[in-house]
């Protein structure tokens, strides 16, 4: 019984490492654009794992103490709000971690969620996972202002998605969301690229609907035909990236954008 108790341990474990190496981090929003004195929720999520990547979906709870989360504000405050995350589920692979931040500085916020770990699952790998979502704060919904544009100041991520496109305002079908893929700071050709729309699942190995490759210059562009919170999602092997703990270094990072039926009333 000790034996079997101490193989379903190790199993758990191999499990769990497996899950965060594997799967894909997010942040989500209940809503892109909030009055200034209210609040949002905000939610961290891991999974995308099925469909090359590709699926949108949950697929249990990482552990916080193997991440940092932060909300930066407007004015560049940046605030560790990890430990006023919760569980929105009680079993431990379902749901995921949520917390409110209260609305009260106007402008375009971000949050950003990183991981950078070594993973053992057959091979040593270290995981590096980023995450970014954006939401708006104004003192009025119907007249709402985008004046200060960080989303386009890379945040100094191992790998990350940098929107050039506004997320709040450009995020509307058929207006082009752009973007630049950057490792180390610089920018790098040909990633692929997916754009995935909640409760869409992508077809065959490559989806030109909804995929596309970076350019030389690391950028890519998707125009959006409906309206859904999107998954940008982007993923790269550095096999030259190794050490004696581990044998390559698996990237990936993510941006989840809100597309708007049609263009919000918001002043640029």
């Amino acid at each position: 019984m000790l034996y079997r108790a101490e193989f379903m341990s190790l199993l758990v474990l191999v499990t769990v490492c497996t899950t965060a190496s594997a799967h894909d981090l997010w942040l989500q929003t209940n809503t892109p654009v909030v009055r200034t004195g209210e609040y949002i929720n905000i939610d961290a999520c891991l999974g995308n794992h099925g469909n090359h990547h590709r699926d949108f979906k949950l697929a249990g709870r990482i552990d916080l103490d193997w991440v940092s989360v932060d909300h930066i504000a407007p004015d560049g405050t940046k605030t560790d709000i990890r430990s006023q995350l919760y569980t929105t589920a009680s079993a431990e692979k379902e749901g995921c971690w949520r917390t409110r931040i209260d609305a009260t500085q106007p402008g375009v916020h971000c949050v950003v969620e990183s991981l950078d770990r070594v993973m053992n699952h057959g091979k040593s790998v270290r995981g590096i996972r980023t995450a970014k979502t954006y939401f708006l704060v104004s003192d009025s919904l119907d007249s709402a202002a985008a004046d200060e544009h960080t989303h386009d100041e890379p945040l100094g991520l191992p790998f990350e998605l940098v929107l050039e496109s506004c997320p709040i305002n450009d995020a509307a079908v058929g207006n082009p969301i752009t973007a630049c893929v950057l490792h180390q700071g610089k920018p790098l050709a040909d990633v692929v690229v997916s754009f995935i729309p909640e409760g869409i699942e992508l077809s065959g190995e490559f989806d030109a609907e909804y995929e596309t490759h970076s350019d030389s210059d690391g950028k890519v562009s998707f125009v959006p035909q409906s309206g859904n919170r999107y998954l940008i999602v982007a993923h790269h092997t550095a096999e030259d990236e190794k050490s004696d703990e581990y044998e390559f270094t698996s990237y990936s990072s993510t941006i989840t954008v809100q597309v708007a039926n049609s263009k919000r009333l918001i002043n640029n």
